[in-house]
């Protein structure tokens, strides 16, 4: 199994270089060790890592937002703040872990794992959450759209399903798209009337 490539973020130089140097010592790859202060988001996008290590005396819910906001990846923090305050801010801002500790090499194998785990969960979890979202939508337009067949040309229930779907077909796009496009038409339609 390839090493997982971290980048390193943290607000203290000298504790930075000393973990850089742990975590080589202990065959991780450290592919950035930045410092927050002098964070430069564009560099650490080119930076092709698989989880953000962020160590921070004092965890700000802005700097962490950005962080997992900019890079989509697994972000663990680590710090000796226990402040349970901090700590939900922290959660809600999107890390993948808060660990009150210091890094410990001998251990950060398993919380990466862990870490990265949880991240893929959470991350399928919004997928699904989205997916099912866009289905209920698409099903209240097509119901809305078939609704508008009907009034419009007479047509049964089924009649006007089975119009929806042979247009959305014969156009290569989803019935919950071509309901949209009827819906929008009937609406520009019916606002050049009211002029």
């Amino acid at each position: 199994m390839p090493k997982l490539k971290i980048a390193l973020i943290d607000d203290d130089p000298e504790r930075a270089d000393f973990t850089k140097a742990s975590l080589l010592q202990h065959d991780f790859d450290v592919v950035a060790c930045l410092m927050i202060d002098h964070l430069n988001m564009g560099y650490l996008q080119q930076i092709k890592a698989d989880v953000i290590l962020l160590d921070m005396d004092h965890p700000h819910r802005d700097i962490i937002e950005s962080c997992v906001s900019q890079f989509d990846l697994p972000t663990v923090l680590f710090t000796k703040n226990s402040s349970q305050d901090t700590i939900r801010n922290a959660i809600d801002a999107g890390v993948t872990a808060y660990i009150v500790d210091g890094i410990d090499p001998t251990r950060l194998n398993s919380i990466l794992e862990i870490s990265i785990e949880q991240y893929k969960k959470h991350k399928k979890l919004l997928n699904d959450l989205a997916e099912t979202k866009c289905k209920l939508a698409d099903r209240k337009d097509i119901e809305k759209a078939k609704v508008l067949l009907i009034q419009m040309h007479a047509l049964t229930e089924e009649q006007a399903f089975s119009l929806l779907r042979k247009n959305a077909m014969s156009h290569r796009m989803t019935m919950g798209e071509m309901a949209r496009r009827l819906l929008d038409a009937q609406a520009l339609l019916q606002s050049q009337f009211k002029e």
